[in-house]
């Protein structure tokens, strides 16, 4: 037994097996190591990669704008608005982007060709997709709000009715010779939350007492300055609601829509049904070619659907769309083709707005940019809402006494200016990163 005991051999080989175990423990978890290090710089990479990619196609999107902007002020400046239509302005801004060049089956074989060499020798690594749309068609729910500077230059201020939003509802449209957001936005929710009503019943159960006075009035009380509690006899509910929540109003105007989720009352489904119709940005003309049914049922009260629907037809028929460049183009469909109202009540309507501010036209100026960048498995998008100030020129100045007058300008259509107007360059206001 001292002798079995005694025994040495096999020892280094018991030492050695249990050295190696050790070592490949170690050797897997510094392998593991490695790869989850790996992983994660190229993830790092490639999330770089598709940032840079999505602000390349941000860049690219704004400098697109400002040839846009170019193009807009040479062809105003030099008076050549019957020249150059309005349509083919806004293709320089509104053409969407891709990269690598999309070809389609079809095509011909020297422009795939081109296609196929411009992309072997560019160093761009990654995909890019660039949109610019247009949303020169929205109401600024900031024209709700109760400026203290606006008030104090006023002699006298009305006092808002408690059943001023029902009170729109009934109002024949027809006979106002007076225009506010607040019946705007409320006719508008109102025909969009009855028509959801109607297709989803779970939102009919959810909404089918809705009270849109008190939503409007916590929004407006929202935005509105601080210390224009007496403006309004509803306010103090609206305060009473806000001490319900730990958010506190903001007492100014609002710079994202996302703001909107801030007030009481309003949530997901609400905010999703006006999103196409209203914004929290100051671009005050309504672009002819993207206007919607339900502002035109503002606009030109009694359209039946089949009306709204004959329009669209009109307007964007895919082989022969037409193209409203002008308010007046707007009048001679409604008033002299399908005789839909006067001459004076158009005029008339439109004049309405124009005291508010609100103007009509074809050359947009409030756009949103969505640049995506890929790269392998990372996605990264930017979502810009653009600006591009406008500023009116002030008209042309006097002969010299002994000169013969320039021919005087004909007189614009109602809602247009006389003023040359001019772009200045675009100006992000928003910016989302996703």
């Amino acid at each position: 037994m001292k002798k079995i005991l005694s025994n040495q051999h096999g020892i280094a080989l018991m030492m050695i097996m249990t050295s190696i175990i050790i070592l490949m423990a170690i050797y897997g978890d510094f392998t593991f190591d490695s790869k989850i290090s790996r992983l994660k710089a190229t993830n790092i990479l490639d999330r770089s990669q598709a940032k840079l990619l999505a602000e390349s196609g941000l860049q690219m999107a704004i400098t697109r704008l400002r040839l846009y902007k170019e193009a807009y002020n040479t062809v105003q400046s030099k008076n050549l608005s019957q020249t150059v239509p309005a349509q083919l302005l806004n293709q320089l801004g509104e053409v969407p982007y891709f990269y690598p060049i999309p070809t389609v089956e079809g095509s011909a074989r020297a422009f795939r060709d081109t296609v196929d060499k411009f992309t072997k020798e560019s160093i761009i690594d990654g995909e890019m997709r660039v949109t610019v749309q247009n949303i020169s068609n929205r109401l600024n729910l900031n024209m709700l709000r109760i400026d203290m500077q606006k008030i104090a230059l006023q002699a006298a201020t009305e006092e808002t009715d408690t059943d001023e939003y029902e009170a729109a509802a009934t109002k024949d449209l027809a006979t106002q010779t007076d225009f506010s957001v607040d019946q705007a936005l409320f006719i508008t929710m109102k025909r969009l939350v009855d028509e959801k009503k109607e297709k989803d019943d779970a939102f009919n159960d959810r909404y089918g007492s809705i009270n849109y006075q008190d939503l409007f009035t916590n929004l407006k009380f929202y935005m509105s300055d601080f210390g224009t509690s007496n403006r309004d006899p509803n306010f103090g509910e609206a305060e009473q609601a806000f001490q319900k929540t730990p958010l506190t109003p903001k007492f100014g105007p609002m710079t994202s829509t996302s703001e909107i989720y801030a007030v009481p009352g309003w949530d997901d489904q609400l905010i999703e049904l006006i999103q196409n119709e209203f914004s929290v940005y100051p671009s005050t003309q309504i672009d002819l070619n993207k206007i919607t049914a339900n502002f035109l049922r503002i606009l030109i009260p009694n359209l039946t659907d089949d009306d709204l629907k004959e329009f669209f037809v009109y307007r964007d028929d895919p082989v022969n769309p037409k193209f409203f460049n002008s308010v007046g183009d707007l009048k001679k469909y409604f008033v002299e083709q399908e005789r839909r109202i006067s001459d004076t009540e158009f005029n008339a309507r439109v004049e309405m707005f124009q005291k508010k501010g609100i103007t009509f036209g074809s050359n947009p100026n409030l756009f949103k940019i969505i640049s995506e960048g890929i790269s392998n498995r990372s996605t990264y998008t930017l979502v810009a809402t653009v600006i591009l100030p406008k500023q009116e020129q002030a008209p042309a100045a006097k002969p010299p006494p002994g000169q013969p007058p320039t021919t005087p300008p004909a007189t614009p259509p109602a809602g247009q200016s006389t003023q040359n107007t001019q772009l200045l360059e675009p100006r992000i206001i928003e910016l989302q990163i996703n």
